[in-house]
Formats: C-alpha cells, structure tokens, sequence
C-alpha cells in the first residue's frame, strides 16, 4: 500500500495476488476421489483439513461426514481480490456476562478452558436475502456476511483474524437501474496494522445464492502456522478446500494462529479510513446450526470438544444519526441450544 500526496492509499492488487497464490494450496480431486477413506498425506497434499478422529472428536467427524457426502461435487480453487474493507475485529461497547454489544459484529463466540486453544472450527448457516431496511434509502450501500473464525474477540498485539462465509450486498445502481443485489463465497486473513489485508477475497466457487444451506470447516495446521478451509454448498452439492499459511511478519515469519476464540458472526464492514461501518442490509432471521469448535493442549495433545455451552453473545448497535448519545441495535443474537442460535434483523 502507498499514500500519494494525502489522496486515499493505492494498492498492489497484482502483488497481493502473488502473494495468495504463494500461500495457498489446493488441488482439485481426481474423480472418484473419497474423503472418508483417504489417507491423510493424501488429503494434506490437496489442501483438504485433517481427518478428524471419530472417538476424540465426534462432532467434528459428523459435520466432516456431511460436508463431503458421496454426492458433493469438488470444484477447482480460484479467487478475486475485492476493493478493501474493513472486516477485522469486533468493535465492542459494553459488556455483561453472557452478552456483549458490538458496532460491526452480531453472532456469538466462545473461549478455550483448561489450557488449550482452538484447533478447529465449524458451523453451518442458510445464506440470507438483503433487502433494503423500511428507513433505508435507494441510494446507500448495504453489504452483510455471514462467517466462522478465529481470534477476532482478541486485540492483542500482532492478532489476526482468519475468517471464511458469504457476503449478500445490496449496491446503488450506477447507471439508470435500479440497486444489485449479489451473493459470493470469500475468505479473508486480516492482520492487525496492516491494510493490505483488508481485501477480502472472493472464491470463484462454489456459486452462492440466496437460501443456499452452507457449511464452514477450519481448521489450524499443527504448527499453528497455517490454516485449512473448506466451504460446502449442500443446496447445489458443490464444494472447494484449500490450505494457507498465515501472513508473514515484519520479520518474515507466518504468523502463529493463537486460538483464542472461535466466532461465528453475521457482520457490516466498514470502508478503509472510515470507521463508521456500512449500512446493514434487512437479512431477516439467520439461524446458525451445528456450532462447534476442537481445542488442544499444546503440551500433552489431548483433543477436547466445545459447542456453544457459556457461549457470548453479540448484539449489533448503531449510533443514531445527529443523535450520538442514542443508540439502537438493528441486529439481535438470541440462544437456541448448546449447537445453535440465531441472529435476527429488527
């Protein structure tokens, strides 16, 4: 990124692409090609997640099994860098002991117990369908996503955020019609004081529409310096997985994922120097199913399951125009059960 004589910073759109291409792995699977009975160099080498243990860690191996059913449909990894936005850490305002308000994010998140970090994270969500708010006017920008990740309740030093969902955006017309609406796959690595990272990347496939059952699997490298991701479109049975290392540090190393938390979000992004975030769209109700997370001890590699038991919630707030000391929430997180909740717009 460069910033020329105070105008807005440019970014090295290509570099970055570099960049991506260098750190990622994803081979698309020859035909035929089964998971559940795969070995795991095979599946490392394709840039799928481990195997999960089916007696450690039985949740986990259930939602695997969903995820790459005999009749889901591998397709080939690609990607788009998108114009930057703000998409990292939970701006908070207050707190309580079981729910927690936020100017960006609504959703939940839970933390590790016992000394040990998240090692994966999973959950599955149906994609919903914007529409402009009763108040809202034709000519605003309305963007939402719908996500699963890891560490962005933490704002440590040198914190990042690997994330993985859809977004469903409504944009002004730019001609004579009338507002787009568009739905797509992305991911993103944000990295805390650095801009570069603000692009979220939209993966080529799998196709997104609007009620599509989606499912999202993470999962860290044993090293901790690494991540797997794979995104399934159940309504359409198509699927794509692949690996990346972490951005490096300024001293050239990947970053190391802490595991601090595991979240899963609906979100408004926000422009790069703006810290208002956009308008949220009316997604209606999302219910996020099948919640669930692995933790490890680093020091005796004993594996623990969590779900969303002493689960955190987010409420979205907004601050009323020309009203600052109002606030409204246009986004609520309501518990279902230890697997479930929802979020819903009002």
């Amino acid at each position: 990124m460069s910033i020329r004589d105070g105008r807005s910073p440019t970014y090295d759109i290509e570099g970055l692409k570099k960049v991506i291409k260098n750190s990622t792995t994803s081979v698309l699977p020859p035909t035929g090609f089964r998971t559940l009975v795969a070995s795991q160099d095979e599946l490392k080498a394709l840039g799928f997640p481990r195997r999960p243990d089916p007696v450690l860690q039985p949740a986990e191996y259930s939602f695997w099994q969903k995820m790459f059913s005999p009749t889901v449909a591998f397709e080939a990894f690609d990607f788009q860098v998108l114009s930057p936005v703000t998409a990292g850490l939970r701006r908070s305002f207050d707190q309580s002991p079981r729910r927690e308000s936020s100017l960006n994010w609504s959703g939940a998140y839970i933390t590790p117990r016992d000394g040990t970090v998240f090692s994966s994270v999973w959950g599955k969500f149906q994609v919903p369908t914007p529409t402009r708010p009763a108040s809202g006017r034709a000519s605003e920008t309305y963007h939402s996503s719908t996500w699963i990740g890891f560490d962005g309740q933490r704002r440590y030093y040198r914190s990042t955020l690997p994330q993985i969902g859809t977004a469903q955006n409504i944009d002004p017309a730019a001609g004579a019609g009338g507002p787009t609406t568009s739905f797509f796959a992305w991911w993103q690595w944000w990295v805390r004081g650095d801009p570069a990272q603000a692009h979220p990347i939209t993966l080529v496939s799998p196709k997104i529409h609007a009620g599509d059952l989606i499912m999202c699997l993470m999962q860290v490298a044993p090293d901790r310096t690494g991540v797997s991701f794979v995104i399934t479109n159940l309504t359409t049975s198509r699927s794509v997985q692949f690996f990346q290392t972490a951005p490096l540090t300024q001293l050239g190393q990947p970053f190391k994922i802490p595991g601090a938390t595991a979240e899963w979000v609906m979100e408004r992004s926000a422009l790069p120097g703006n810290p208002t975030p956009l308008q949220l769209p009316d997604y209606g109700t999302v219910v996020f199913h099948d919640c669930g997370a692995s933790a490890i001890n680093m020091d005796s590699g004993a594996m623990v399951e969590r779900n969303l038991s002493g689960a955190k919630l987010i409420d979205m707030y907004v601050v009323v125009k020309d009203t600052p000391e109002r606030t409204e929430k246009p986004s609520i997180a309501k518990p279902i059960d230890s697997t479930e909740f929802l979020t819903y717009f009002r």
